[in-house]
Formats: C-alpha cells, structure tokens, sequence
C-alpha cells in the first residue's frame, strides 16, 4: 500500500490558481482553501500524483481540539489532528524550540510522495527569518532548491543518526528545505521540495485529481492515492467530512475514480455495513453507508459516505484504504483481502 499512514493519516471546491514560481507561499487564490489550495502548488507531474495526504490544522483550533501549544483535552478526535504533517506532526513537541517550526500554529499541512521521493509543505503565517535563524544554528547551508534559496542540513537522502535531526526524533525529512513567511517545504531530497514549490504544472488542473477533490467535498483531513499496483481503479480518495463540533458523529467520504466500468457495481454491491472488514462485519463500526455519483468535468466518480459509530474509529475509511481492505471491496481486478481468506479458510474454533 502506498499510503504513509496518517500520522499513523479540504475544504473549497473553487479551483485555486497556480502559485508565481518565486513563492512556495503562494498557493492560489484567495476563495481557494483546503485540499484544492494545496495541490494548486503541487506538481502534477511530481510525486504528489501517486499519493498526497492533507490536514486543516486551523480547523482543530477553531474547535479547541488543539491550540498553538498543542492538543488539548478532546482526544476522541486527535488521532487525526496531525494529518497532513507527517513525521514534523509526530514530533511536534520537539521540534518548535530547536526550529522554530510549529505545526500546531500552522494552517494546513500536506504530505506527499511516495518514499524515497517524499516531502511536506507548511502553509500558515511563519517567521520564516526564526526558522532559517535556527536550522542554519544546527547546521544548515544555503542551497539553491527549485531555483529558490533554501537551506540543507545534509546531502539528498542521507541519514546521519548522529545529527541534529536524530535529536529531534526525524531521520532526514529537513535535509532540505524552503521556507517563506507564509509557506514551508521539506524533504529529505531537494527533487520533492521542488515539486511542492508552485512552480511546475498544477495538481489542481489534473482532472483526476480534480474529480476526486469535488467528490471528497468539504473534508477536514484527506488521502489522495494512486493503486500501489495497476488495476480497475485509477484514483482512491477518502476524507473526514468537517466537523462542526467536538459533539459532532464522524462522517467519512470513500471516492473511486474507475478506470473500468466494472468498479461502479463492484463498489456499490461490496462496500456495505454487512461486508466483512478483519473478518467481522463492516456494519459493527459504520451504522450507515450511502452511495452516490459525482461528476467533475468529464469523470464520473463513485462515493459512499459512512457514518461511524460513536465508539468507532474517526477515520474509519483511512484505516481500510491502508489495510488494502478498501480495494478488495472497490476494485473487482483487486486481489482478495488476505485477512477475510484467512478468516474464511480457517476452520471452526481457529484465532483469527
């Protein structure tokens, strides 16, 4: 599975436009937010295509789940919270002091890529001047990115688990680095720093990505991903549907862009409450799930909306798409669930 976890891990459908090249700050237009926004400085022939990951921080704070200091007191919802910041979200707590990079103070955050070829972008209001101040304290050298002026604490995906960033619980992932006033990229090579920048083709303008985008809808954390391997699906997407409140039931959103005709029935006969997830119904977690089509442009996409039970995961959905579960019940080209075989091969009385 391609998917990076969601840290284990979109809002506004206006099409934002593409940033100026001399800006990673500059994600598009100002009605553009969310999961349109960021891709709108992604390239979309970068590593971004095959698997991006997208988290509204500042929506968590408008909830008090976290605040600029970090989480606070709701946990139903945090193992989300830091969708979109990967290895920067796990190790926030270390990291602001020694980098001035907060996660927790930031907008939105997206993770995208693939590893190696891997990178995360920061948008919110930054003092970039601290943040360079500082990673140039712990070592870092100017170095020219994506024709910007960056910083690199080491060489393209070297790890040294003597440096500074092994101190901070990271391995490379601020080997390189762009940052502005209103936008930060890093990566462990400068090849994916630069492909988040804004300055190559949009990952907005792709009408793949476009269609799944409007599908997911107004969507608080996403998963945008490519097949690990070739079959009936062209694109996965799943979201959580924001929240208006802590009090609020969770609400997924499962988007299936089809390369072939088959996926549409497939998806809507298998991805039920009664279908079998681990072995155990899919209903024991989910109490309701309803399909539908949208159609962006010239794509027909197919969406189900779960939701979940109040003692169930918030990201049900993320959980089957990493678990392969979602592609045994949306692509009939997909291999079978290897938890559900072992389920059904063993005989009476038999874990598992």
């Amino acid at each position: 599975m391609r998917a990076l976890g969601w840290t284990l891990a979109v809002a506004g459908l206006a099409l934002a436009g593409c940033g100026g090249a001399g800006d990673p700050g500059k994600a598009g237009t100002a009605e553009a937010g969310g999961l349109r926004q960021v891709m709108a400085s992604l390239d979309a022939a970068g590593p971004a295509a095959g698997y991006l990951e997208y988290g509204d921080m500042a929506h968590w704070r408008s909830l008090g789940v976290v605040t600029e200091g970090g989480p606070g007191k709701d946990r139903r919802w945090l193992s989300v919270v830091t969708a979109g910041f990967g290895d920067l979200g796990v190790n926030a707590s270390r990291l602001t002091g020694p980098t001035g990079v907060n996660v927790f103070a930031a907008d939105r955050g997206a993770v995208f890529g693939v590893p190696p070829k891997t990178a995360i972008r920061v948008e919110g209001s930054l003092d970039s001047a601290d943040i360079r101040a500082k990673l140039t304290a712990l070592g870092a050298k100017p170095r020219e990115i994506g024709g910007q002026e960056g910083l690199s604490l080491g060489e393209d995906n070297k790890i040294d688990m003597t440096g500074p960033q092994a101190g901070l619980g990271l391995m490379n992932q601020l080997n390189q680095v762009v940052v502005t006033d209103s936008a930060l990229v890093a990566g462990s090579a400068a090849e994916p720093v630069a492909a988040g920048l804004g300055a190559g083709s949009s990952l907005a303008d792709s009408p793949d990505h476009a269609a799944v985008a409007d599908c997911l809808g107004d969507v608080v954390a996403a998963v945008v991903t490519a097949p690990a391997q070739p079959g009936g699906v062209i694109l996965y997407g799943v979201g959580l549907r924001r929240p208006a409140s802590t009090a609020d039931k969770a609400v997924d959103v499962v988007c299936v862009l089809p390369r072939v005709a088959e996926v549409g029935k497939t998806f809507t006969e298998r991805f039920t409450t009664a279908a079998k997830v681990g072995g155990r119904p899919l209903g024991e977690l989910a109490e309701t799930i309803t399909h539908d089509e949208v159609r962006s442009g010239d794509r027909t996409v197919y969406r189900a909306v779960l939701t979940v039970k109040p003692d169930g995961p918030v990201m049900l959905a993320q959980q089957l798409l990493v678990r392969n579960e979602l592609a045994s019940l949306a692509d009939p080209a997909a291999p079978a669930n290897p938890l559900d075989v072992l389920n059904r091969s063993s005989p009476p009385g038999t874990p598992g």
